[in-house]
């Protein structure tokens, strides 16, 4: 068990000093602004700035004249000119989407790639409009620990939603029949897939999204709905079983 435990400690550290070395190498091909840079962009220029987080958070919060393409639909929908200015923001300095977009953008050819890193807390401290289109319920969310959670795996009737993008899924995911894959950006899609009558416990990356999703899930009638701490990267720390598909 130690060595194993060892082993995947190791794998981590590995995995966080390989994003390191991407976004250092990618920093290089965008730019990092603040809120006063992006105004003056959007008053004087076509700047596109881009919300790439799940649909229901753009809905609650975002930059006034600002649209919502979610992370895994950016190829998809990002104009074909490759020379536009492009602004990508999510819900502050901690949120990584930002920047991850910011990459991806980079990789997909875009040549005026910004990221705005302060995002919806910077912007609405520098006083700039915003937009609120369906405000999610304004609840306190229970939080659970991991080892609550893996307690309720072993017998309560739970749906696990493990609301991570595909990718990050398929990095590391507990493999359990109670646990349901809804990407963030599609929850509102399929919010009736869920059992109201079981308790729903939310699982993310971090821990830092599972209560917004669990705030909209109580809005549309959940009862009973928890939000996991430490998401499933605290899962992984304390050694408890994952499955890899990459």
């Amino acid at each position: 068990m130690f060595k194993w435990r060892t082993q995947l400690v190791v794998t981590l550290i590995l995995m966080v000093f390989m994003v390191s070395i991407s976004t250092y190498a990618e920093a290089k091909k965008y730019k990092e602004i603040d809120a006063h840079v992006v105004k003056e962009m959007m008053d004087s220029g076509d700047a596109l700035v881009v919300f790439p987080l799940s649909p229901l958070e753009f809905d609650n919060l975002h930059i006034k004249d600002s649209v919502n393409i979610p992370m895994n639909q950016l190829e998809a929908q990002l104009p074909q000119n490759k020379s536009r200015e492009l602004v990508f923001y999510c819900l502050g300095a901690k949120c990584v989407a930002s920047w991850r977009a910011a990459v991806k953008a980079v990789e997909l050819g875009y040549e005026n790639v910004y990221a705005f890193r302060e995002g919806l807390p910077g912007w609405v401290a520098a006083g700039y409009p915003t937009v609120t289109i369906d405000k999610l319920p304004d609840v306190e969310v229970k939080k659970i620990s991991v080892a609550e959670l893996a307690g309720k795996l072993g017998g309560e009737p739970i749906i696990l939603v493990d609301i991570n993008l595909d990718d990050d899924a398929r990095k590391f995911h507990i493999d359990h029949i109670k646990r349901v894959q809804i990407p963030m950006n599609e929850l509102h899609l399929r919010t009736s897939t869920l059992d109201k009558k079981k308790q729903i416990v939310v699982l993310c990356l971090k821990g830092n999204r599972a209560p917004t999703a669990a705030r909209y899930l109580i809005g549309k009638g959940f009862e009973n709905v928890v939000a996991v701490e430490g998401g499933i990267q605290q899962w992984v720390l304390e050694g408890r079983p994952i499955k890899k598909e990459d």
